[in-house]
């Protein structure tokens, strides 16, 4: 995999509150009810992360993990492609920007569900 782009947000609760609610409220929920959509999801529990990996060339892995302040999220994304992985980043050069405004109103949504500043 090449160097993945990153994304962090930080939401004031529990790491376990809060993975359960990117669990509920995250990427692998709009999936499953999207049925045009085909990825696949994994969850570790015990390391509080899940990953989605779809299209060619995808993989973006949420992780929670304690900090200062509460919870730290992480959003990276990997390149997985086996062919042309070398255009994947002429493709997304927006990507970065689109990673931090997505991961933004995810922590957000989950602040707002545990009732916690994010």
């Amino acid at each position: 995999m090449s160097r993945p782009w990153l994304a962090t947000g930080v939401v004031e609760a529990p790491v376990d509150a809060v993975f359960a609610a990117l669990l509920a409220f995250g990427p692998a929920a709009g999936i499953q009810r999207d049925p045009a959509a085909t990825a696949t999801v994994e969850v570790d529990p015990k390391e509080h992360s899940l990953a989605v990996q779809g299209n060619w060339w995808y993989r973006g892995v949420y992780t929670v993990r304690a900090c200062p302040r509460g919870s730290l999220i992480e959003y990276r994304v990997h390149n997985v492609a086996s062919r042309g992985r070398w255009a994947v980043p002429l493709m997304q050069r927006r990507l970065p920007r689109q990673m931090d405004r997505d991961l933004a109103a995810l922590v957000q949504t989950i602040g707002r569900h545990l009732d916690r500043p994010a």
